[in-house]
């Protein structure tokens, strides 16, 4: 029960502070060891065997690794629990992890694993844990209890709804928990850990348990201060990893994905969004990463790539276009949104407008541009991909040749999206001023006297107040109707 668990916590704690076993023991040091003793006898085999020559610490970090997976002791570490009639100059327990983790040597030692566990379990609600478990398995979570709720009376599903209550671990309480982690430089002992860890399960804990901390946007700063996205980019396993290397490496680029999401790349060394941009990549062509990392990543290539020329050259050096161009075609729609986003942004490098000016490839940025109705935020990009290229002539020209452009350019017209309307105008007026075959192209398409006849309709101010529009909705349809009247002028 809970008090036996707080009694665990609090010898656990005790265990912390004492010296290693081969020092001279004081009456209270031999009644605490002599009561975890006891009290362990209720943990499992696995936990409570200590080996000779564990430490104090050691077993006090054993018993700890396994209570921590309970929500109120979650609760009590990170508040800065210490037991009832500490020495004045103890430490509370989650700093003194924290000393411990960031002493010389301390990822080689053999507490090191159970440090890396409880920093992890910290970070996270035994939901995730539990959900994470039917990844890739044939059921979820939610069909498998519905399953198991069929074998259970109604007294038995009432107990587990009241233990499940009690165990609540809320999106919130984890966030804010997160937050105090950070705060107590739990990220740069997890950094000090990894500097001298050889072991690949506690290396696969302390990224495992980085990902989790970065996961909340308001830490990731504190988290690249204290060295967290040097230690992922300095992570080298060599040519062939192995499964278990693999997947350690998968989960350190899966934290540079989720530091980098939100990051001011203004912020980062040369050589950090420089370094960054090869990992990124490679988690992206990893198909053994899942959708959200893939999107993630994504996501943290479209900040760094929009950022300057030098990281979009250092895109291009990796094969970054290729490798973004087939994450396309994946079949997660925000995954294909997010690679179109991040090519979006490699306009105007000339690798870039090369790719986009052969035929087949403009072929499904067009076809990417009609697909609104299935997947409005892709096709957004994809218009703005092509408003942002067509002032390169050749590209122009490219682009008014294509098969499909005249359907293109009438559709989103019609389209009613106010959005996809903006961009579409845009890439009109570009073409017009290109002159020649452009102009003419675009003649062809009858938008001269579309923009007519859409300024006739929204004119009036009190024709626009009839349609209810929304204050985002008036600025895109006053940017809209702004171009109309340029086309209308370049036209006549």
């Amino acid at each position: 029960d809970d008090s036996e668990v707080m009694a665990l916590l609090d010898i656990a704690i005790e265990l912390l502070f004492e010296e290693d076993e081969g020092n001279n023991d004081s009456d209270g040091k031999s009644k605490s060891k002599q009561k975890a003793i006891e009290l362990s006898r209720s943990l499992p085999q696995s936990v409570s065997s200590s080996s000779s020559e564990s430490t104090s610490m050691d077993r006090g970090i054993e018993v700890m690794t396994y209570i921590v997976s309970k929500t109120f002791v979650k609760e009590k570490i990170v508040a800065g629990y210490k037991p009832d009639g500490s020495p004045p100059d103890h430490k509370s327990a989650l700093e003194r992890l924290v000393e411990i983790g960031c002493a010389p040597n301390s990822g080689d030692a053999q507490m090191a694993f159970g440090l890396a566990g409880i920093f992890n379990l910290l970070a996270v609600s035994m939901e995730t844990l539990r959900k994470e478990a039917f990844i890739g398995k044939e059921i979820t979570k939610d069909q498998y209890d519905q399953l198991q709720a069929l074998g259970k009376t109604e007294e038995e599903k009432d107990i587990e709804a009241k233990k499940d209550a009690k165990e609540e671990d809320t999106p919130a309480a984890v966030r804010e928990r997160i937050r105090k982690l950070a705060n107590a430089n739990v990220p740069r002992a997890m950094v000090k850990l990894l500097e001298g860890s050889t072991s690949d399960s506690t290396q696969e804990k302390l990224f495992e348990g980085m990902g989790r901390m970065a996961s909340e946007q308001s830490v990731r700063g504190i988290m690249i201060q204290q060295g967290c996205l040097t230690t992922c980019l300095q992570l080298d396993k060599g040519e062939k990893p192995n499964e278990a290397e693999q997947k350690i490496l998968r989960l350190a680029r899966s934290c540079i994905a989720k530091l980098l999401v939100t990051t001011n790349p203004s912020i980062l060394t040369v050589s950090q969004r420089s370094g960054s941009i090869g990992p990124l990549l490679k988690l992206v062509k990893d198909n053994d990463a899942t959708d959200l990392m893939h999107f993630e990543a994504l996501l943290s290539l479209t900040n760094l790539a929009g950022f300057s020329d030098e990281t979009k050259n250092r895109v291009v050096a990796q094969k970054g276009i290729p490798i973004l161009s087939y994450a396309m075609f994946s079949d997660h729609e925000m995954v294909r949104q997010a690679a179109t986003e991040a090519l979006l942004n490699m306009i105007p490098h000339p690798n870039m407008m090369d790719h986009l000016k052969k035929e087949d490839n403009l072929k499904v940025w067009v076809a990417f541009a009609l697909d609104f109705e299935a997947n409005f935020a892709c096709a957004r990009a994809a218009v703005g991909c092509l408003a942002m290229a067509v002032p390169d002539p050749e590209f122009a020209n490219a682009l008014v040749a294509c098969p499909k452009f005249g359907e293109l350019v009438r559709t989103l017209m019609e389209c009613g999206r106010l959005e996809l309307m903006h961009r579409i105008f845009a890439v009109v007026a570009s073409l017009i001023e290109h002159g020649g075959k452009c102009r003419d192209a675009v003649i062809s398409t009858g938008t001269g006297q579309f923009c007519k006849a859409y300024l006739e309709s929204y004119h009036d101010e009190k024709n626009v107040k009839e349609f209810n529009f929304t204050p985002a909705e008036r600025g895109s349809l006053a940017a809209t109707l702004s171009l109309a009247k340029e086309i209308v002028t370049l036209l006549s």
